[in-house]
């Protein structure tokens, strides 16, 4: 309990705990990132987090058990990274490969994809830079900042290991609110803050080059890209192959091995996933079933409604029901 504590102290630790059945309200679970979920493989979604943040650094553990394709960019002055807890399946961050063995940056770059798989549990770590408690700590985050500059880091063994055993170092944050004396509680904040990305930038020394075919997975995740750009509102959404073949001026096997490699599945099945997701974004903001269907393309209701159950694992009517009321 906090209450035997002035209200400054009270304000600076926040813990939560949320489960949630939809992918728009587990993206926004991340309160400072801009992100967009879209899922991609089928039945009922389910999404889990548990957070820790005190001001400067938080620590929020992520469960999905479904596929899902993250898009999104974190605030510039934040080292944001996932450590993977459990990972078991096809997953790709910014066009790489991804393994449990594999750090995720996600503030190497501007925007971020991660097409994370069923088995996902990530324990994510945000540094707020210009918030740590020392000004020799936000000197240290700079320095991480510079070394993580790639958006998967594979590890050795021991190294992935030990970053895992981080976490619960993280995790104590939440007993310094046992410390009456402010003096001593910022004095500990600061130790486990230093300690947290030395340990991080040690795991970084030695960790080892991943052996992926980087040329040919990029292209293919250029091509992805692509397409997306043309799923981004109705006018322009493209709905079977031969569209793509011509929008893109690629062939149909191109474009199908490229969806393969990047993603690991079929484009027509992205292409109809992505459509779904759009639609239930629009029947949770109250939109009639028949309106969503047909903004999105899809003419044959019953035919749309089979769809959209293998998807999410319910009918449309289900979702707009609950949600409307």
């Amino acid at each position: 309990m906090l209450t035997n504590y002035p209200p400054s102290a009270r304000q600076i630790l926040q813990c939560s705990y949320s489960v949630n059945r939809n992918t728009e309200d587990q993206a926004q679970q991340f309160v400072d990132w801009q992100l967009q979920y879209t899922q991609i493989s089928a039945g009922k979604f389910r999404g889990c987090s548990s957070i820790i943040k005190r001001e400067g650094i938080s620590i929020h553990i992520e469960d999905l058990n479904k596929r899902i394709l993250q898009r999104g960019h974190v605030p510039s002055s934040t080292v944001a990274v996932g450590i993977p807890l459990s990972l078991e399946g096809h997953a790709q961050i910014c066009g790489e490969q991804s393994s449990r063995d594999t750090l995720h940056v996600f503030s190497c770059y501007p925007e971020f994809e991660f097409a994370s798989p069923e088995c996902h549990l990530v324990a994510n770590v945000e540094l707020a830079t210009e918030q740590l408690s020392t000004p020799a700590n936000q000197a240290l985050a700079q320095e991480l900042r510079s070394r993580l500059n790639a958006p998967a880091i594979l590890l050795t063994p021991d190294a992935a290991e030990n970053v895992r055993g981080l976490i619960s170092t993280v995790s104590k944050l939440q007993d310094l609110d046992t410390v009456a004396d402010e003096g001593v509680r910022q004095s500990q904040q600061a130790q486990l803050e230093r300690w947290l990305m030395y340990g991080l930038l040690e795991s970084v020394s030695a960790h080892t080059e991943a052996h992926r075919e980087v040329p040919k997975l990029k292209k293919s995740w250029q091509v992805v890209r692509q397409v997306e750009s043309l799923l981004e509102n109705p006018a322009t959404c493209v709905k079977s192959i031969a569209e793509l073949c011509v929008a893109l001026q690629l062939s149909r096997r191109t474009i199908q091995y490229a969806f393969e490699y990047a993603l690991g599945m079929n484009p027509v099945s992205y292409l109809r996933a992505v459509r779904l997701n759009h639609i239930r974004t629009l029947l949770i903001r109250g939109e009639s079933v028949t309106f969503a269907a047909t903004q999105w393309g899809f003419l044959h209701l019953s035919a749309f409604a089979q769809d959209y159950c293998h998807l999410f694992g319910e009918l449309p009517s289900a979702t707009h029901k609950r949600y409307r009321a």
